[in-house]
């Protein structure tokens, strides 16, 4: 079986979170992987965790969080990224408090733009609209060639799923970033987000 360089990243905090809630925003998408303009207005979030958790520490922020299908990076992770020469990612403030303390804490909202047809469409089990759109993934199989040169992008066949190079698995990993969850794309399934 042939490595790996591609997986799908996604956001993975503990049972008891926290979770992640805009209270206010500016009225723009961050999911669509287009490069946005004159953004003023920044993000006020609040980071919780679940009442039924009987000890609040040990659920403490994650590196990423993904609220209302926006992302949410840590300053570390932005740091990782900047340090692997990711260039392709915009980012907007944010004012984010961990409820529990009351804690403010150094995160942005970050868009990934950028693009890309990476499936290997004869190799994949999904679901075609009259046009040759694909509406739904029911087994995954990225064509790594077409992501050549990537290192973070969106998937245009499904534009929530952010697909990144291996650097970034490895170096989240041995950096013990948490909130993150890495598949390969033969472990995907259907609803992941």
């Amino acid at each position: 079986m042939a490595s790996k360089n591609f997986y799908i990243m996604l956001a993975d905090p503990p049972w008891a979170g926290p979770t992640s809630k805009i209270i206010s925003g500016p009225d723009i998408q961050v999911n669509d992987g287009l490069l946005l303009d004159n953004v003023q207005q920044g993000y006020s979030i609040v980071l919780s965790v679940d009442k039924k958790a009987k000890d609040v520490s040990g659920f403490p922020p994650c590196d990423i969080h993904a609220p209302s299908r926006a992302l949410l990076f840590s300053q570390r992770f932005i740091e990782l990224l900047t340090g692997l020469g990711v260039d392709n990612v915009q980012y907007f403030d944010a004012d984010v408090v961990y409820e529990p303390t009351g804690q403010k804490l150094p995160y942005k909202v970050a868009n990934v733009v950028g693009i890309v047809n990476g499936l290997d469409l004869d190799q994949s089990d999904v679901v075609m609209s009259g046009r040759g759109n694909v509406l739904q993934i029911k087994e995954m199989c990225l064509d790594e060639d077409k992501l050549q040169g990537q290192k973070i992008c969106r998937l245009r066949e499904d534009i929530m799923l952010i697909v990144v190079h291996k650097s970034i698995k490895e170096a989240v990993e041995q950096a013990a970033l948490t909130g993150f969850m890495f598949i390969a794309d033969d472990e995907y399934e259907p609803g992941m987000i």
